[in-house]
């Protein structure tokens, strides 16, 4: 006891630093006492303990804690932080991509006691940069002077944003106004400047800036620059012009990098002077300069380019024997040798071997495979690929794939046929078009023929005279004849057998809930950009979608967004679909599902109690647009300019209320009333892309101040209840809020503060009835909390849930009548 007494902030800095786990370095930082309830004075922390936690919850994007970092030092007047410490935080905001709390971060460091310099501007300019915030950048060079003279930093911050976004004159403006203005250049600024010559294959330049830039400003070059520059004229087979920027290199004693001689020997294999890599080995172990991976790969490609695949092996095995583990890189480039070999059956082995190997395949590996298959004819073989692959989310080229469905309906392959259809509309990896055009394709010469495949989809009616096709609607079991006279007379349809109707993506949504709509936002975002047909479903807490209700017959996929239903749904579920994907925070789902992963192999779920359910599905969603190489689609960019409404959803719903204007952007979408049932307003998602947070905001404060009145209103009327009937959950105020339920959120919080002023737990239970369920006698009592004050027990004991701040459930109004205290 008496060691934890004489803990010291320099003692505290040791133990921050030396701890790893953010969320454990955050309890030691709240409690640097851990076994003293009652500390005699509050513990006075030092600046290096401060600057130590900030840099550990920002590196880990622990936002939240972040905030509450830095609104103790803005309260704690002994310290006087340094401007180093807002560089730090700003640079983490532009990290994750946070551009509104870096600029707010920027507005109040006077309020820190810190006052801004141009080091601060380079921090933010930066950010932003990160960012694509190029008119705020704009707006705050505008201002610059107020902050000082712009110096190097700042000049390489702008020709570094010049630079990537494709206006590389510009870059080289910024460079000769930094230079009139006397301000010298960096290495950092030489580098970026030689990069850009390079990549636009102005390489006469770029050399020549290399010599200016010792000669005539005094910077060395450094190794980045000499490789730009050798990696550019190895790319136009100037290979002895590269050696001899690599020997300049060495005589200027910079230390070559594996890098460059990976570049080296890359060029040498494409000009066909395999005979001299050995050479260029032996000079890099004489150098002291170890293969890396990439080195590896580089001739692992130039054997299996060459079709040596026992040398590509043989390097494979000395990757393993140097500490270093082969990517999947390397496989890949095996693969695609090993298939054009025609060794389809040693390649196969090798890509199921992979996972034993301690390398997980890609989409690339899964599409090397399969292309290959289809190419040596193992159609079987293929499609249990094509099978797996859907299964794990990827898809094929689109050309192979036209292909491979042409090539087995031209061998007679049907049953095969029918197999990979099935797969593909359970994956929903095929498009209407796709289909049309293999339908077009394959019978517009045919004269007559009667097509039974047996799988589910909607078919197309195929006009040969104009080639137009339009989509048809066809019976159930009806099998057509496809006929075509002399004349060119249209196809009238083709049956394929067993149903005629295109599964479809279900998502069941929390309603009404702004989190579960936008959630839902989300999804429909994804699923237009990819041409998915979806059904929409609005969830409530008070009367759950059960399975009976459901028309699974029509569902191939199914989506639980921030609920997860009544207890035992998702293990009911999930064996009559194909997947379940569920992306929710509520504490009590989390509790409540446990692994179910384990026990039902076709449930992913993304389970976050720091976010909301609508960012963990802007998360989710966003991840998968990027990782199909969709990120520049129309959806996309409604993603990004819908990306700050998103956050302001999830400041309220997880009570954070960090944001500017939060809680008037609470009220404005509030007082939209928007009708969130997808089956009752067709027009939903298109209301909500609409909607900018300015104008929301705006809205919101017209009306807070009427709300406040009422909320002040329904707290004086507030009433002491026994939470549970007995004194296990203790005792709380409560409301009645039929008149604004609406408010309930708002209403609650504040009704749980005076509840803890009190001295009542620190919770507030806002009482209502909801007429949906067509029952005067049931209640719904929300619950809302303060501090550490969790509600999940109370309600999860009369059967409802939510999260620890923010729960509720239904009861009887007779047994409700039994809590209050008379």
């Amino acid at each position: 006891m008496s060691a934890l007494k004489s803990v010291s902030s320099y003692r505290l800095a040791t133990l921050l630093r030396r701890e790893n786990d953010p969320s454990a370095a955050i309890k030691l930082f709240r409690n640097p006492f851990p076994e003293s309830t009652n500390p005699k004075k509050p513990f006075k922390y030092s600046l290096l303990c401060y600057d130590i936690i900030i840099t550990k919850l920002g590196s880990s994007k622990m936002f939240e804690e972040l905030d509450q970092i830095l609104l103790q030092l803005k309260t704690d007047t002994r310290i006087v932080p340094t401007e180093i410490i807002f560089c730090t935080v700003i640079n983490f905001f532009g990290r994750g991509k946070l551009p509104s709390r870096a600029l707010h971060m920027f507005d109040e460091m006077p309020q820190y006691r810190c006052q801004r310099t141009v080091k601060s501007v380079n921090s933010l300019l930066n950010a932003l940069l990160k960012c694509g915030e190029f008119e705020k950048m704009r707006e705050l060079l505008l201002s610059i002077d107020k902050f000082g003279k712009p110096d190097a930093c700042t000049y390489n911050i702008l020709i570094n944003g010049y630079s990537k976004t494709g206006f590389f004159d510009d870059a080289l403006k910024v460079f000769d106004e930094m230079v009139k203005k006397k301000v010298k250049p960096t290495g950092v600024t030489f580098g970026t400047l030689i990069h850009g010559l390079c990549k636009n294959l102005r390489l006469k330049e770029a050399l020549k800036m290399k010599q200016d830039m010792l000669k005539v400003y005094g910077v060395c070059p450094t190794v980045h620059i000499y490789a730009s520059l050798i990696k550019a004229v190895c790319g136009i087979g100037e290979l002895s012009l590269a050696f001899k920027l690599k020997d300049e290199a060495y005589e200027g004693k910079i230390k070559v990098d594996s890098a460059i001689y990976s570049t080296l020997i890359s060029s040498l294999i494409k000009a066909g002077r395999s005979s001299e890599v050995s050479g260029i080995l032996e000079e890099m172990s004489e150098k002291g300069c170890k293969p890396d991976i990439v080195t590896y790969n580089v001739l692992i490609n130039g054997f299996s380019v060459e079709n040596d695949i026992e040398s590509a092996y043989r390097v494979l095995d000395e990757i393993v024997e140097k500490g270093l583990k082969p990517d999947v890189i390397s496989y890949n480039m095996i693969l695609v040798a090993l298939f054009r070999i025609q060794k389809w059956e040693e390649a196969t082995y090798l890509f199921e071997d992979m996972p034993r190997r301690g390398c997980i395949p890609d989409v690339l590996s899964y599409r090397i495979v399969f292309d290959g298959l289809c190419k040596s004819l193992q159609f079987e073989e293929a499609t249990i690929i094509l099978d797996e692959m859907l299964f794990k989310g990827y898809k094929p080229h689109r050309d192979r794939l036209e292909r491979f469905l042409q090539r087995l309906s031209e061998i007679g392959k049907l049953e095969i046929l029918g197999k990979v259809i099935g797969s593909l509309h359970r994956g929903n990896a095929i498009d209407s078009d796709l289909w049309k055009k293999f339908l077009y394709q394959q019978y517009r010469d045919a004269r007559s023929l009667v097509v039974q495949v047996g799988v589910s989809l909607n078919l197309v009616q195929v006009c040969k005279n104009d080639s137009r096709a339009r989509s048809v609607s066809l019976n159930e079991g009806v099998e057509e004849v496809l006929s075509l006279s002399d004349s060119g007379q249209e196809f009238r349809g083709m049956n394929f057998g067993v149903k005629m109707m295109q599964k479809k993506v279900a998502v069941l949504y929390h309603y009404p809930c702004h989190d579960g709509v936008f959630a839902a936002l989300a999804a429909h975002l994804y699923f237009s950009a990819n041409s998915i047909p979806s059904l929409f479903f609005p969830n409530t807490v008070y009367s759950p979608i059960t399975i009976s209700q459901l028309p699974l017959q029509e569902i191939s996929h199914l989506y639980l967004l921030d609920f997860t239903g009544q207890p035992g749904f998702v293990h009911q579920v999930s064996p009559k679909v194909d997947n379940v994907v569920i992306l929710d925070h509520h504490k009590t789902a989390i509790e409540s599902l446990g692994d179910v992963s384990s026990t039902c192999k076709n449930v992913t779920k993304v389970l976050d109690i720091g976010r909301s359910g609508a960012t963990i599905a802007y998360d989710y969603f966003t991840q998968k647009l990027i990782e199909e190489c969709r990120g520049n689609c129309r959806e996309m960019n409604d993603f990004k300019r819908m990306r700050r409404v998103f956050e302001y959803i999830e400041d309220a719903d997880i009570w954070k209320w960090k944001l500017p204007e939060s809680k008037a952007f609470n009220s404005g979408i509030l007082d939209l009333k928007i009708e969130y049932d997808f089956n009752q307003n067709q027009s939903l998602f298109h209301q909500l892309l609409s909607l900018d947070h300015d104008s929301v905001i705006n809205r919101g404060k017209e009306s807070l101040s009427r709300k406040h009145k009422l909320i002040h209103e329904a707290l004086e009327q507030s009433y002491e209840i026994v939470l549970g009937g007995d004194e296990e959950f203790g005792r709380c105020l409560a409301v009645n809020a039929d008149e604004i339920a609406e408010l309930r959120s708002e209403l609650g919080n504040q009704l749980a503060e005076k509840s803890k002023n009190l001295k009542f737990r620190g919770i507030g239970a806002v009482v209502y009835r909801v007429p949906e369920l067509g029952d005067e006698t049931k209640l719904k009592v929300s619950l809302r909390s303060v501090a550490e004050e969790d509600t999940t027990p109370v309600s999860q004991r009369f059967g409802g849930g939510g999260h620890k701040n923010a729960s509720s459930f239904l009861l009887s109004s007779m047994e409700f009548e039994q809590w209050k205290v008379k």
